[in-house]
């Protein structure tokens, strides 16, 4: 026998009984996990709780999107303020077309 699954109305009844807190925890926590707790920029993994998020375009100049949001260490995070991530990512760490993919494909979402 196949066990039920949840109906889409149990679903979003947990949605609604979640609070707007807890969404954002696990809506912080999935972005970090999804790159496997990796800041984006440098390469290093770091334990969930040492990871920032960071605003690839910053919110000050338009990037208010929540794709626009990667995890990143508090470094990376400071260093790179609101300056062209891409630009800075270069100087900063020199060409990796690999980590700038992997960039550009989350935010393209």
């Amino acid at each position: 026998m196949t066990p039920l699954l949840p109906s889409p109305d149990h679903y979003i009844y947990n949605l609604i009984a979640m609070t707007s807190s807890e969404a954002k925890r696990l809506w912080r926590r999935s972005i970090k996990e999804h790159f496997n707790c990796t800041c984006v920029y440098c390469g290093n993994t770091y334990e969930l709780h040492n990871l920032t998020l960071d605003h690839v375009q910053p919110k000050s100049k338009g990037g208010g999107d929540i794709r626009n949001v990667v995890p990143a260490c508090l470094q990376c995070n400071q260093d790179k303020g609101s300056n062209n991530w891409l630009i800075w990512m270069r100087d900063r760490y020199g060409l990796n077309p690999l980590r700038e993919q992997l960039i550009t494909d989350f935010i393209n979402g």
